[in-house]
């Protein structure tokens, strides 16, 4: 039965791949099996599971199996009574080996744990079985690979994990290989301590000081303890490979106040350091687990002032350096009072850089706003997102209970939001703090659609239209771009765009991996 356990293996898929030679002596296999039941019992309980190969189980004189795979699914089996329907086991197997090679209790202990759902068949046209078909398979569904004793399978199955940079972990026990056709997990070893990085990425080289820790030929601690510790290490890779990769998304900011609305809302506690980038930017990385299971990696900076310079530059700077899959700009707005309600939170469908302009002989002023339009599938993912009314409208009221975003009723200085429901709007960017209502209403006259004015966007959008990158706005409503304030909205209207965008990139965003 599954229990709590430290780390995660959630969505791993374990290949161990080995054999016993024959002319092994009988405590070797026993400590060899016995260390495979501790590996399956912690694996199972950090939420992985397996894939074997399942044929013929060979055994020496003394009936010892000589592989490993039935011993895997014989534990899988025992921990997982009372389970049903999640997948601990991928069974990789041809039918009609299956049928000639097996006997009648083990194809009932796989099918059994078929039919409750705990394994799946993996099956292989019995006209293209071959060791390297086999290999193909299980390196398709594996995310990590165990090597213990083998040969030139296990040597094989090492080079096409290599070849898609997935983890491997060689293991030290002497127990040769059943096809007496090369040195395997111990010739695997030898590589790991010259060239660790092969093997895992982006931890070998800290892996390495440490592996003879993981000795099973002369063991210093327990099984479970050396099987907890190879879980861990394929953890920290993961999270390490996945630390590595370009943010799916940059959140871009430019006030602390809405840095801060932005952490809050993803995560990120006040004593996490920020990663400062070469041109000193501070760049703060979290992860959101999506509704679909996937990892969306988040990277949050702040332009530190306001101003459509400074973003476009900064913006600039931040795409060459992280490489991010998409952008999306968070923070405050003014919104016209016959349009918007404080508190209210609007998404971008275009936006107006309405400061062009040239001046005319003799005094005149011609107008030559720019507008930028999102592109088809940020359309597409706001357009679904928002079309999900009931769902969206229970989740951001959840979201806003969790932030402590309380809005008053009403107050003086103009109306205030009675809902959560984002809106879509068109967007007027400039560099000029409006305090005058009748200016403000004068952006009409450039583009009928305006509803609400800010200060950064034109440069955001900009700079993500030169480096193709997919880019949204999602604003709070803070005043009424007039002389009538009410401080407690910068916050309030800050966090609830904060709570928007952690539930859009959890729930709305597409991501193209």
């Amino acid at each position: 039965m599954q229990q709590c356990h430290p780390v995660s293996l959630s969505n791993s898929c374990i290949l161990l791949a080995g054999s016993i030679s024959l002319t092994t002596n009988d405590d070797q296999i026993d400590k060899a099996h016995s260390f495979v039941e501790a590996l399956v019992t912690e694996v199972i309980n950090a939420g992985g599971s397996f894939i074997g190969y399942f044929s013929a189980e060979p055994v020496n004189q003394t009936q010892k199996s000589l592989v490993f795979d039935w011993t895997i699914a014989r534990k899988i089996n025992e921990l997982t009574q009372g389970i049903e329907n999640k997948i601990f086991l991928k069974i990789v197997a041809s039918n009609d080996r299956l049928q000639c090679k097996t006997n009648s209790e083990q194809r009932r202990l796989l099918n059994s744990m078929i039919a409750r759902g705990v394994a799946e068949h993996i099956c292989i046209d019995d006209e293209i079985l071959t060791g390297s078909n086999v290999g193909e398979e299980q390196i398709e569904h594996a995310t990590a690979m165990i090597a213990l004793g083998g040969g030139k399978g296990v040597l094989d199955r090492a080079h096409k994990m290599v070849k898609k940079g997935l983890p491997i972990l060689p293991l030290d026990l002497q127990i040769g290989s059943n096809k007496e056709d090369g040195n395997g997990a111990l010739g695997l070893l030898k590589k790991f301590r010259d060239t660790p990085q092969t093997y895992l990425q982006n931890t070998g080289s800290t892996v390495v000081k440490s592996i003879s820790a993981l000795s099973l030929e002369e063991p210093v601690l327990e099984f479970s303890q050396i099987a907890k510790r190879i879980i861990t290490i394929f953890y920290k890779e993961e999270q390490a490979r996945h630390a590595a990769l370009p943010p799916d998304v940059l959140v871009l900011t430019a006030l602390p106040i809405e840095l801060s609305a932005a952490r809050q809302a993803l995560n990120i506690n006040e004593g996490v350091q920020p990663i400062v980038t070469s041109t000193g930017l501070h760049v703060w990385k979290t992860e959101i687990i999506r509704n679909d299971g996937i990892r969306a990696n988040c990277a949050i900076a702040c332009f530190s002032s306001a101003g459509n310079v400074d973003a476009s530059s900064i913006t600039t700077t931040l795409l060459i350096e992280l490489q991010p899959k998409n952008v999306i700009m968070l923070g405050i707005a003014a919104g016209m009072r016959e349009k918007c309600a404080l508190g209210e939170v609007v998404l971008s469908e275009q936006v107006v850089a309405y400061e062009g302009a040239a001046l005319i002989e003799g005094g005149a002023t011609e107008h030559r706003p720019k507008s930028t339009v999102l592109d088809l599938k940020v359309r597409q993912d706001v357009s679904t997102y928002l079309s999900n009314k009931s769902s969206l409208e229970s989740r951001l009221i959840k979201s806003y209970e969790a932030l402590e975003i309380i809005l008053p009723d009403s107050i003086e200085i103009g109306p205030v939001t009675k809902s959560v429901m984002p809106k879509t709007v068109t967007i007027g960017s400039g560099e000029k703090l409006l305090r005058d209502p009748e200016k403000f209403k004068a952006l009409k006259e450039l583009n009928g659609k305006i509803e609400v004015a800010e200060m950064e966007g034109a440069g955001v959008f900009a700079a993500c239209a030169l480096h193709k990158k997919p880019v949204l706005m999602i604003r709070g409503i803070s005043d009424f771009g007039d002389s009538t304030k009410d401080n407690r909205f910068h916050d309030l209207a800050a966090k609830a765009a904060a709570a928007v965008t952690a539930d859009y990139i959890t729930h709305g965003l597409t991501l193209n991996n």
